[in-house]
């Protein structure tokens, strides 16, 4: 976990960052309810399923951990359409081989069976980014544009992998209430891990995610004070959102722009 002192329009923040899905599970479930919450109703336990998206606060935990697996297999299923109209960058290199439409003489005079030049395409390896979704929702959203509005973000990382991109995944949440602030970043992916739907299926498209085991942060977290309780603050902005999240491409919690028009790296570029 690495803590960061930020100063977001003119609200003092902490940004608090951790390098895993394990690492933040691990802080909230071995964290004691703060003071400020300790006598309070939890929103992460007593609010219902056409809030959260789950029955319980341990049925979330239980998606969590062992993988919510009905939105996975729709997820595969939604993201294979798309992976069938994406048209991977490449690059074409002549090489080597057993067939080819040249013959090289001098490979063939010494033998060598891979004596034919041909022409073949290579992805185009490009630098490491860095993708954040944003999850910060008001209580008025309802779940279903959660959902949309996350797989909209896995078919963003996916584009960007067919183009030989290497991408960190984060999501983050920011919250404010007067000049105090909080931002929690979690690490969902990194550049040299594959796109594993499974595992991201509840973090990134359940809204448990933020409504039950975000809201547990809040809750256990000391430095939250009891101006939070009521509400657990108020969303951040896109502007302080990008202040923290500099020198990486933010996602919106809600993206306007059509996914047709999100092709690229540069067409990520002021989203909101």
């Amino acid at each position: 976990m690495i803590i960061k002192d930020v100063i977001c329009q003119n609200v003092k923040c902490e940004a608090i960052e951790y390098d895993s899905l394990g690492e933040f599970y691990k802080y909230i479930c071995d964290t004691p309810i703060n003071e400020a919450f300790r006598w309070e109703s939890l929103s992460s336990v007593v609010n219902g399923k056409d809030f959260t998206g789950t029955d319980s606060f341990e049925q979330a935990v239980e998606l969590f951990k062992n993988g919510w697996e009905d939105m996975a297999n729709k997820l595969t299923k939604k993201l294979k359409v798309i992976e069938n109209e994406i048209k991977p960058s490449t690059r074409a290199k002549m090489t080597y081989d057993v067939q080819g439409f040249q013959c090289s003489v001098p490979r063939y005079v010494n033998g060598i069976p891979t004596s034919m030049i041909c022409k073949k395409n290579f992805p185009i390896k490009q630098k490491v980014v860095t993708v954040t979704k944003s999850i910060d929702y008001s209580g008025s959203v309802d779940q279903s544009t959660i959902i949309e509005e996350s797989i909209k973000a896995l078919q963003i990382v996916k584009k960007l992998e067919s183009q030989g991109l290497r991408v960190n995944l984060n999501i983050i949440i920011g919250t404010s209430s007067g000049k105090d602030g909080f931002f929690v970043k979690i690490r969902l992916k990194n550049a040299n891990e594959r796109l594993n739907i499974s595992k991201l299926a509840f973090p990134l498209v359940n809204p448990s995610m933020l409504r039950r085991l975000l809201f547990r942060f809040m809750e256990v977290y000391p430095k939250i004070t009891s101006k939070f309780v009521r509400g657990y603050g108020t969303p951040a902005t896109s502007a302080q959102l990008r202040e923290v999240c500099a020198r990486e491409y933010l996602l919106p919690s809600v993206i306007r722009k059509s996914m047709d028009k999100i092709n690229n790296i540069d067409d990520l570029e002021g989203l909101d």
